[in-house]
């Protein structure tokens, strides 16, 4: 399965959910506001996903995204993601972020949040 990284405001009740799929090994469902599709937390998505992310952005909508077991481990070890540090891999993962690219640059939108978001 293929992943892109993309940047999103995940809150930290939303943190913990994953952080609890990942110890039991289960699927979980995140909500992203419109004001969330841009951020500061790395999340590794599906093209599909990415791509279903684009069009609510373009529509100014949020969207609820299904993250797979699989999807929720490969998040675990991303360069880059937040899981990374829940892990205790926050140095691994501090000095990758900044390798990152905008994906919102790549998809041709600027990501127009406000501080605070």
């Amino acid at each position: 399965m293929s992943y892109r990284n993309v940047r999103v405001n995940i809150s930290e009740n939303q943190k913990n959910n994953i952080k609890r799929a990942l110890e039991h090994g289960e699927p979980v469902s995140i909500r992203l506001s419109y004001n969330d599709l841009c951020g500061d937390d790395v999340l590794a998505l599906t093209n599909s996903q990415v791509n279903r992310m684009t069009k609510a952005y373009e529509n100014g909508k949020g969207i609820t995204i299904k993250i797979s077991k699989r999807q929720v481990e490969h998040n675990k070890t991303n360069e880059g993601g937040f899981l990374g540090m829940l892990a205790g891999l926050a140095a691994k993962a501090a000095n990758r972020l900044a390798n990152i690219s905008d994906w919102s640059v790549e998809w041709g939108w600027v990501c127009t949040c406000s501080e605070g978001y």
